[in-house]
């Protein structure tokens, strides 16, 4: 899954005025009639919810609006550049790349249609016709175009989903997520067999909310081990986290506390979301005779998970159920201003 692009976008360039006189046969006293050149276009990225990912600037990295049109006489005004509008998936983050400092959040497009302007294009230049004045009736001169702004972007999407799966590899997530919606992830009896998110809808009676099936991490995935920020990059977005525990894993305890672990050290607020914890497999027979003894070692940290099946579906109606109950305490991200504050850089203009 393309869901992380550096690119280097480039705005028009302002075109030159124009240096020029009126010259018409019958018509005395013609004067300077030059035209200002074209405004440069500017680069927009556009939110579109027809796209989910980011793989169409797999390969091409240079983006360039359209230089505007040289000013003509007649007091003809040049052309203005045409904007470059690049479409990307809602839940797109831009940043721009910092060479030495942090990198700097210039929008972060949650909904269909939001658009920012990464870099604008240059002013056109002045025909000479600008520059007539008492003194100097007949200017020879006109203004240079303005060149337009290039920086170097950074496109991150994080899927916007309600509820998150996390856990180890191999628990059982892409059953979960098929038993419960009608997403069909991929599923193996090996681990990583999910490389990219995979999203679904689910129905509570009348209700229903996204699950998203995030990739499973390892030790060390904050460091970027395994599939690392590309699991964590996603669970930013999620407002309530089921976190699957494989019941037949001889330290199902230390496998929460690991992946805890990993969320806070990757980001604090990570960790402080809601969790709903799910101990799978159930219907394994070494795992139902395990039960009261994993009750036990859960409520010595204080967690009182759920048991379920997703193979049977047993339990998984209860489970649905209070996830949805958690999501109605929880604010959305309209309500709460959203979780990454949002900072639009606008340049000032040339004076």
């Amino acid at each position: 899954m393309f869901d992380r692009v550096v690119l280097i976008v480039k705005a028009g360039d302002g075109s030159d005025g124009a240096v020029s006189f009126r010259r018409e046969k019958f018509v005395p006293f013609g004067g300077p009639d030059g035209g200002d050149g074209g405004n440069g276009g500017d680069v927009v990225i556009v939110a579109d919810s027809d796209i989910n990912t980011l793989y169409a600037y797999r390969r091409r990295r240079l983006f360039k609006a359209k230089d505007g049109g040289r000013g003509l006489g007649k007091k003809k005004h040049g052309k203005n550049g045409e904007s470059l509008a690049l479409a990307v998936p809602v839940g797109t983050m831009v940043w721009q790349k910092a060479d030495t400092e942090q990198d700097t959040l210039l929008a972060d497009l949650e909904g269909n249609g939001q658009r920012v302007v990464v870099v604008r294009g240059g002013k056109g230049g002045r025909g000479n016709l600008q520059f007539v004045s008492p003194t100097n009736q007949a200017p020879r001169i006109a203004e240079k175009g303005q060149p337009g702004e290039e920086r170097t972007i950074i496109l991150e999407l994080r899927l916007i989903a309600d509820v998150g799966i996390i856990g180890y590899p191999n628990v059982g997530k892409s059953s979960l997520l098929a038993a419960a919606s009608a997403a069909k992830p991929r599923i193996a009896d090996y681990p990583f067999t999910t490389l990219e998110p995979v999203l679904g809808v689910v129905e509570v009676r009348v209700h229903s909310f996204v699950l998203a099936e995030i990739p499973g991490l390892i030790e060390g995935a904050h460091l970027g081990k395994g599939l690392g920020h590309e699991f964590l990059r996603h669970a930013m977005r999620t407002r309530v986290l089921i976190h699957l525990i494989d019941g037949s894993s001889p330290a199902p305890v230390e496998n929460f506390v690991q992946v805890n672990t990993e969320l806070g050290l990757f980001d604090p607020a990570l960790a402080q979301k809601p969790q709903l914890v799910a101990v799978n497999k159930v219907d394994l027979p070494e795992v139902k005779s395990r039960v009261a003894g994993i009750k036990s070692a859960f409520a010595s940290v204080g967690v009182s998970p759920l048991f379920i099946s997703a193979a049977t579906r047993e339990g998984l109606p209860e489970l649905m159920t209070q996830t949805w109950k958690v999501l109605q305490s929880v604010p959305t991200a309209e309500s709460t201003g959203g979780e990454t504050p949002k900072k639009v850089i606008r340049p000032k203009p040339v004076a």
